[in-house]
């Protein structure tokens, strides 16, 4: 056979070796039913930015905890897991529930009723972890988490949630194992970019066992950035 023939199937061989190879060792993406799970998993417990304020001190110092919870008054939907979520220090209280949908975890917020009260909620007995789903509001800002080797992705762009001013926000998050970095724009009416300041959420806490109540969260998603924003006009307005 042609020398050149050999070196050329040799080459062709090993390339078609090295592909099957490859697809054979690639991580192939967990049900969404797992991928509900973990992503829920990693976004309770106990977050701060603290690491992130202690190299840009305008970023303000932000705690977050959530825990696991059940909703009362409705029928248990298989599959979605509810977190509550407490935000100190720009006091935030939202319920937060992912479920999956067709190619995606789905990553719906929701505040609660003005008059309801759920503070210290995860400080509690586990069966004490019960929220009132008449006091949980309808409306809800809603984003897609997709799924990587290392972390969930997702964003809600171009349209965002609206706002009461008659803006949108528009919100990206990435959750990792020990961390969620997230990043809230705000528009205005007349669709200027009024505020976009990145948050580095890391835990300070160890990651919770499946088995147990799940215990953290938050990231500025439809609440944050708007009161952040809130007092930066403050600061602003006063010379």
């Amino acid at each position: 056979m042609n020398l050149v023939k050999v070196y050329t199937l040799t080459a062709l061989f090993s390339a078609l070796t090295f592909v099957q190879g490859t697809r054979a060792t690639a991580i192939t993406a967990p049900p969404l039913e797992t991928q509900v799970k973990q992503v829920a998993q990693w976004f309770t417990g106990l977050f701060n930015n603290s690491q992130q304020v202690a190299t840009n001190p305008s970023v303000p110092l932000i705690t977050l905890s959530s825990c696991n919870v059940e909703l009362t008054n409705t029928d248990s939907v298989t599959g979605t897991e509810n977190i509550y979520l407490e935000q100190k220090s720009i006091n935030r209280f939202r319920l937060y529930s992912f479920s999956q949908d067709n190619s995606a975890v789905n990553l719906s917020i929701r505040a609660f009723d003005t008059n309801y009260s759920l503070t210290g909620l995860c400080n509690r007995p586990e069966s004490e972890h019960i929220v009132d789903s008449s006091k949980v509001l309808s409306t809800s800002c809603n984003l897609e988490l997709f799924w990587e080797p290392t972390d969930y992705i997702g964003n809600n762009s171009p349209n965002g949630c609206p706002t009461s001013s008659g803006g949108k926000v528009v919100s990206s998050v990435t959750v990792k194992i020990n961390g969620i970095d997230s990043l809230d724009k705000i528009f205005g009416a007349n669709g200027n970019l009024l505020f976009a300041t990145p948050i580095e959420f890391r835990r300070v806490d160890s990651i919770p066992e499946p088995s147990f109540t799940l215990g953290i969260l938050a990231l500025g998603i439809w609440g944050t950035s708007k009161t952040i924003l809130g007092k930066h006009k403050q600061k602003s307005t006063v010379k």
